[in-house]
């Protein structure tokens, strides 16, 4: 199974885009299509090898809409639209038609430079019906309109005729510039990632290629540019603005020795960072892939949408049919039936729907992600807005995951520097969140050449002898294993105790706060709509359950290892009346995240496990993300739900006048035309509104 990546030119019809789609899942050797019309994207999984692949495809397109095109990503090609020779026909034959009603001349004659007119208006439309007919496809957008104005033709009614066929390559053209401003402009926000970097040589700085960067060398980021690569500075001091990729308005501080990341930009102070990540797996370009991706994974909506398109265009023009029929075979004159039939045609084409929902999904994520919200898919979107009940991990999620000393206790005569710099040197080399702790507050003098025996027991402690002295730390049954006795009883507290040559020293305590404004949080997320709140905690019962009584949390589980995490996670998903969701850090979460019906992960920025692993990820690690995210799943379903409603109460109504005589072919494509607008400008409006939180 390989995977490749291709785009789409000159595809203006949402339509033909979905029918392009269909045409090459069903190609020999093609697993899977998905085709991002908003991003002109075509990612194709193929099962087997297939030859000239890029020929076929660009066959099978151009047969369904001609003069689309498919080449491989960064390949430059020319809109048809923006050419001479698009342009040149349309004028001329609305100057035929001008020509033909200003001057008196012959009916023939008038009747002949009609025909020319519709001909020289519509010869693009007209010629891919013909090539779609040849291939039996009948029920597309523009054989509904070159049947509308051959019919117009018979009636005598060229103008009307020829106007149709001028209203719908312009209107055409509208919808195409809608929507590439929309995409523009989100992009344009999103236009994070600099082109090239200021690489230092030993002959000087030079200007180069983000890809040519390799991990290690440096690189010089001055004020006011962004910071190309991930790394880690090397000289200067200076403030980051994250906003573009976290939505965290507050400038960041950086120094020699901190982790900057690409995308950032970099305010006041001149940094030379040593390059961390490469271009390919730096988090902007990971962010950013992600985004462009996101389209592929379409909504629950938009799979039906495609659908009823297929089945709503043939149905409205078996309508038109009988609208004609029935009332000729009944007496009433033909001629007027036939014109009121006509406009049914007109108003079926479905391009309102299938424009305005994909890109009412894509402006809901590009707002996302501009507020530091990475969603990988409408779908995900879709979910999140019905999620009824949602469970979080404790450690890092509800809590801030770094704990802190909170007490030294040490038996009666007992020395603290000595319990301080024991836990130091047997914490050393550990990752625990207890090492991290430790090493945060305290320090002592450590030479790994001192350490003659080392022996850490997962979970329970570490025994070194470190210059022939012998230290241990770690639990209370730890420490009674060793022969120490009498140590000081803690309860209902995280904490390691410590010993020396056989003598106890006593012991450290920790605390894990909970996240700021957490609390608030859990408030608005039940004022939403959100049913159950609950935590699955593998730390003990008695801190989760206090834990949850503070935050009023109705489900609480402790004291769980991960498999066991994810059979009371399903046990919530069976006994849910809506879709669950499961907020975690991304690594140690991870096979919750992906059982979750949608996985959010509250990870840092930067952080590759969480970017990877989760359905939607808050990069910059704040609760309330979770409110902003759940808005813009709100905003992007209203968007969808008026766009639905326009789009068909207007060719409803288009359709009922047109019955009754009062709306002709003007309206209606005029309407046709108008609804398509109307739809893709209001999706791209909530791009804009501002989030209640």
């Amino acid at each position: 199974m390989t995977t490749q990546e291709y785009e789409i030119h000159n595809l203006d019809c949402a339509h033909c885009a979905n029918e392009i789609e269909a045409g090459i899942c069903k190609m020999p050797g093609v697993a899977e299509a998905r085709l991002d019309f908003v991003n002109r994207k075509l990612l194709i999984s193929y099962s087997e090898e297939v030859a000239d692949a890029l020929e076929r495809l660009n066959h099978l397109a151009d047969s369904i809409e001609p003069g689309v095109s498919i080449t491989d990503t960064n390949i430059e090609v020319a809109d048809k639209r923006a050419s001479v020779m698009f342009w040149l026909p349309l004028v001329l034959g609305m100057l035929v038609l001008i020509v033909s009603l200003a001057l008196p001349v012959a009916p023939a004659f008038k009747t002949c430079l009609g025909i020319i007119a519709w001909l020289l208006v519509g010869h693009r439309v007209i010629w891919s019906v013909l090539r779609s007919l040849i291939k039996g496809k009948v029920f597309g957008e523009q054989f509904l309109m070159t049947i509308a104005t051959s019919g117009a033709l018979v009636l005598g009614e060229f103008t009307e005729a020829v106007a149709v066929m001028f209203l719908y390559e312009i209107g055409e053209w509208l919808e195409s510039l809608a929507v590439k401003r929309s995409y523009k402009s989100i992009q344009g926000m999103l236009s994070i990632k600099p082109d090239k970097a200021h690489l230092l040589t030993a002959s000087g700085t030079q200007d180069v290629a983000l890809n040519q960067v390799q991990v290690g060398q440096r690189l010089l980021v001055y004020p006011s540019e962004r910071i190309p690569l991930d790394g880690i500075v090397i000289k200067g001091s200076s403030s980051l603005d994250t906003s573009t990729l976290t939505g965290e308005a507050a400038p960041l501080a950086v120094s020699e020795g901190d982790k900057v990341i690409s995308g950032t930009l970099n305010i006041q102070g001149l940094l030379e960072i040593e390059v961390s990540s490469v271009d390919a797996e730096s988090t902007v370009s990971r962010v950013l892939k992600l985004i462009e991706e996101a389209g592929s994974r379409k909504s629950v909506s938009e799979r039906f949408i495609t659908r009823f398109a297929g089945v709503y265009t043939p149905a409205v023009v078996i309508v038109a049919i009988l609208v004609f029929l029935i009332p000729t075979l009944l007496g009433f004159e033909a001629a007027v039936w036939f014109k009121r039939a006509l406009v049914f045609l007109i108003v079926s084409c479905p391009c309102a729907l299938v424009i305005s929902l994909p890109l009412s999904y894509y402006v809901g994520i590009g707002k996302a992600a501009r507020q530091g919200i990475i969603v990988k898919g409408s779908v995900y979107l879709d979910i999140l807005r019905r999620v009824k009940t949602m469970v979080f991990d404790k450690t890092g999620t509800l809590t801030t995951g770094e704990l802190k000393i909170k007490n030294l206790l040490t038996p009666k005569g007992g020395d603290a520097e000595e319990l301080k710099s024991t836990v130091y040197r047997c914490e050393y080399t550990s990752h625990h969140p207890f090492a991290k702790a430790i090493k945060s507050a305290y320090s002592a003098d450590y030479d790994a050449d001192k350490v003659s025996v080392f022996s850490e027991s997962p979970g329970k402690g570490i025994s070194m002898e470190y210059d022939a002295d012998k230290l241990v730390v770690g639990s209370a049954k730890f420490l009674k294993e060793q022969g120490y006795q009498d140590l000081i009883d803690i309860e209902d507290e995280s904490c390691v105790h410590a010993g020396k040559n056989g003598v106890y020293l006593g012991s450290i305590t920790f605390a894990d706060e909970l996240r700021p404004r957490m609390k608030e949080v859990i408030a608005k997320l039940k004022s939403k709509g959100i049913e159950h709140l609950g935590v699955l905690s593998g730390d003990q019962k008695f801190k989760v359950q206090a834990m949850s009584q503070e935050l009023g949390l109705d489900i609480w589980e402790a004291e769980l290892l991960p498999h066991q995490k994810i059979e009371h996670l399903e046990n919530l998903m069976q006994s849910s009346d809506g879709f669950t969701a499961y907020v975690g850090e991304g690594m140690n979460d991870a096979p919750a995240l992906a059982r979750a019906d949608v996985g959010i992960a509250m990870g840092k920025i930067g952080n590759p496990a969480s970017i990877e692993t989760a359905d939607i990820v808050l990069l910059n690690d704040r609760p309330e993300q979770l409110i902003k995210a759940l808005q813009v799943a709100e905003n992007t379903h209203q968007a969808v739900v008026q766009n639905i409603s326009l789009a068909l109460g207007v060719k409803v109504l288009v359709m009922v006048l047109g019955l009754s005589g009062v709306s002709g072919l003007w309206e209606a494509i005029i309407a046709d035309v108008g609804v398509t607008l109307l739809a893709v400008l209001n999706a791209g409006r909530y791009g804009f509104v501002k989030s209640r939180t």
